[in-house]
């Protein structure tokens, strides 16, 4: 399995107050690899960090031999590595055919950008349907949709997701999931931030379980289901 990001000793500080602190973790290409944890454990600073909206206080974060940390967030979007954030973050104001229309904003290939939102229609029916309606009408689930959507259109080789079943109803939020793993068919690498961990194991090819900022255990999605610690903390065992 070819290794597509690696980060080494990541930490992250907020005033004196360290959030991560040294984490190593890698991707590999074609993958879902799921980040789980407790709130507050430094599962979505970790993700700010990989997308440059935080500035980490050492390590590095290498993508295709450049140092992720290094670099302003708009050009490690350019680069390939795009965030969905928590909370969605979609412009209300705004039809939803905008809101994609921005998601592409640094592309210049035409027939691809049209190739993908046809793409993202199938994957998201309910959004061709209401192209032209405006995004903050949307139910919130379907304002998932949009954010992830939205995302896809900058065609990444990784997409960053940070909470996607937050808030959403139980068979909303399979829906999502079973479609993040339509999109990974097709090629694309995922690292996926939760708190709901079953559903993200059960995902996920590999994971990662985050503690107060240090990550604790490391393999499988499937072992992890099984690992009696990750069943006791997380999955009421």
């Amino acid at each position: 399995m070819t290794q597509i990001l690696e980060v080494k000793d990541l930490a992250v500080s907020y005033g004196h107050i360290e959030a991560v602190k040294g984490i190593d973790l890698t991707l590999n290409e074609g993958e879902i690899t799921a980040l789980v944890g407790a709130n507050g454990a430094g599962k979505s600073t970790s993700l700010l960090a990989i997308s440059g909206l935080v500035k980490p206080t050492r390590g590095t974060i290498l993508f295709d031999g450049k140092d992720l940390a290094k670099l302003p967030p708009h050009k490690i979007v350019s680069s390939g590595v795009v965030q969905v954030a928590e909370g969605r973050a979609i412009l209300t104001t705004m039809t939803v055919a905008e809101n994609l229309d921005l998601g592409s904003y640094a592309r210049r290939d035409k027939t691809g950008i049209a190739q993908d939102l046809e793409w993202v229609f199938s994957l998201f029916p309910v959004l061709k349907n209401r192209a032209t309606g405006i995004a903050g009408n949307l139910s919130g689930g379907e304002q998932q949709m949009l954010a992830i959507a939205r995302a896809l259109m900058a065609k990444p080789r990784i997409l960053l997701l940070d909470e996607p079943s937050m808030g959403l109803a139980p068979l909303i939020v399979q829906d999502i999931f079973r479609t993040l793993q339509e999109i990974n068919r097709t090629g694309l690498t995922v690292l996926l931030v939760e708190q709901n961990v079953r559903q993200a194991l059960r995902i996920a090819q590999r994971g990662y379980v985050l503690e107060t900022g240090k990550i604790v255990l490391a393999d499988t999605g499937a072992a992890l289901l099984h690992s009696p610690r990750v069943i006791e903390a997380y999955l009421g065992g």
